[in-house]
C-alpha cells in the first residue's frame, strides 16, 4: 500500500511540473545512454547534430562509422553519403563512385583470418580487380574504428568479431576502459624551425661571447 502511494506521489509530481518526465529522459540519453554513436562522433571529430542526423535517417548502428568515414575520404559532407544511401546505393558502389578501392580500406592485422569475417577481405584485397561487398566495408570501417579509438590491436578485435560480437558490443567491453586524451595531450606541439633555433643558439653563444669579453676587458683596464 505504501509502494502504491509512492508511485502515485511521483506521478502527481510528473504531472504538476510540465516536462519532467522528458528532461530526466533527455539526461540519461545525452549523459552516455547512447556512447556507442557519441564515440563515433569523437572519433571521426563529427558534431553532435551531424551524429544526431545519421541515427534520425535510420543508418544502423553498425553503418554510421561508414557514413563519416566515406565522407572523409571524399571530401564531402555526411549529408551527401546519406543521400545516396536514401537513394538506393550500397555502400561498395558508394565506394566506387568516389574511387574507393580495397586498399582504402586496410587495416594491418597479423595471422591467420580463416572462419572469420575479414577471411574473405585480407585474401583479396591486393588483387587490383577486387570488387568490395557491403559486409567487408562494414567490418573494415568498424575494425579501424574499434582498433584506433580504444588503442586495440586489429587482431584482438577480429577475434571478438569471429566470436560472434557486434561492434557496439565490442564498444561495450571496451568503453569502461577508454580514457579521453587530455587537454594537455591533444594540444599539438608547436613546430620548432630548425634554421630559426640555429639562429637564436648562435646569437646567444655570440652574447656569451661579448660578455666574456668585456669582462675580461675591464679587468685588464682595473690592472
Amino acid at each position: 500500500m505504501k509502494k502504491l502511494g509512492w508511485l502515485l506521489g511521483l506521478f502527481l509530481l510528473a504531472q504538476a511540473v510540465p516536462g519532467a518526465a522528458q528532461v530526466q529522459v533527455g539526461l540519461n540519453v545525452h549523459s552516455g545512454g547512447d556512447s556507442f554513436h557519441l564515440a563515433v562522433g569523437d572519433y571521426f571529430h563529427a558534431p553532435p547534430e551531424q551524429v544526431e542526423v545519421v541515427q534520425r535517417r535510420n543508418i544502423p548502428d553498425e553503418e554510421s562509422p561508414v557514413v563519416f568515414f566515406i565522407a572523409a575520404q571524399a571530401h564531402v559532407a555526411p549529408g551527401v553519403i546519406l543521400d545516396l544511401r536514401a537513394g538506393g546505393l550500397g555502400w561498395a558502389a558508394i565506394a566506387e563512385r568516389y574511387s574507393l578501392r580495397a586498399n582504402s580500406f586496410y587495416v594491418p592485422a597479423r595471422g591467420s583470418f580463416a572462419g572469420t569475417p575479414y577471411e574473405n577481405y585480407y585474401r583479396n584485397y591486393r588483387r587490383g580487380g577486387y570488387r568490395m561487398r557491403d559486409a567487408d566495408i562494414v567490418n573494415m570501417v568498424n575494425l579501424r574504428f574499434a582498433s584506433d579509438y580504444y588503442h586495440k590491436p586489429a587482431e584482438e578485435v577480429i577475434r571478438l568479431r569471429a566470436g560472434g560480437r557486434d561492434f557496439r558490443a565490442i564498444h561495450e567491453k571496451y568503453r569502461p576502459f577508454h580514457r579521453a586524451p587530455s587537454v594537455r595531450e591533444r594540444r599539438p606541439e608547436p613546430v620548432r624551425n630548425s634554421r630559426n633555433e640555429g639562429r637564436r643558439h648562435d646569437d646567444r653563444n655570440h652574447r656569451d661571447d661579448d660578455r666574456r669579453d668585456h669582462q675580461g676587458g675591464d679587468r685588464d683596464d682595473r690592472r
